[in-house]
């Protein structure tokens, strides 16, 4: 058999959507099985040692614990990434409005832990893929309540119109990050914070990669320790 044929099977198969869906569940399930395991055995043995004073055994099982939540936040980000990749775009008229009330119920728990409040002017309807925009103003409100600082997180998302094109900004009260930075945080896995903050570093890959697919663009504008806004274009309906 000549080399031609040889890469054949691997042509098809990355060429088939369908195919990359299916082994792209199984792999998500696959991964999450032993994560599962490892999780109800450290929360067994945490159980089996809670009247313990031994300080290693109980680091060492917070270790675990948070390597689990990470190893978790991987995989779904991974996935949720990859998904948008295999999907095809509804481009229809969506609704912003809604889809901050999606936004709203997705983050409900996070918003009540963290105290934040979301605020927005009136928004426009615009044309694109009601999912993948929520995740995208999701990834970004998220963003917000993750890197706060002493305050409740408070954010803001206003609009105007340039031509054809709505700009947003979406303004937070957070830590900030220095300007040169504002570039690399789109990055995939770029975590500034290292491991201080929980996370896979794919939040904000996700928002650009979403705002791209439906013809945008979208930056960063931040000082250390002053919040940062997030611009971003997007289509107007006709």
């Amino acid at each position: 058999m000549g080399s031609g044929d040889q890469r054949a099977p691997e042509s098809r198969w990355l060429g088939d959507p369908e195919t990359v869906r299916e082994f792209l569940t199984i792999a998500v399930h696959d991964l999450r099985e032993p994560l599962r395991a490892i999780r109800s055995s450290s929360e067994l043995l945490a159980e089996m040692h809670k009247d313990s004073t031994d300080e290693s055994a109980a680091r060492c099982l917070r270790f675990i614990s948070e390597g689990v939540d990470r190893m978790e936040g991987l995989v779904r980000d991974i996935a949720e990434y990859c998904y948008g990749e295999l999907r095809e775009l509804d481009h229809s008229e969506v609704d912003l409005q809604r889809v901050l009330a999606e936004v709203r119920r997705q983050l409900s728990v996070e918003f009540e832990r963290t105290g934040a409040l979301l605020t927005h002017d009136p928004l426009p309807t615009v044309k694109g893929d009601f999912l993948r925009l929520a995740l995208l103003f999701r990834c970004l409100v998220e963003n917000a309540c993750k890197f706060r600082g002493a305050e409740a997180p408070r954010i803001h998302i206003d609009v105007k119109q340039q031509g054809s094109d709505w700009v947003f900004s979406v303004r937070d009260n957070g830590l900030g990050f220095k300007p040169v930075y504002a570039e690399r945080v789109f990055k995939p896995f770029e975590r500034l914070n290292g491991k201080q903050y929980p996370g896979s570093g794919l939040g904000l890959t996700l928002a650009r990669r979403i705002t791209e697919q439906h013809g945008g663009r979208i930056w960063a504008e931040s000082q250390l320790g002053q919040g940062s806004t997030f611009w971003l274009t997007l289509p107007a309906a006709d």
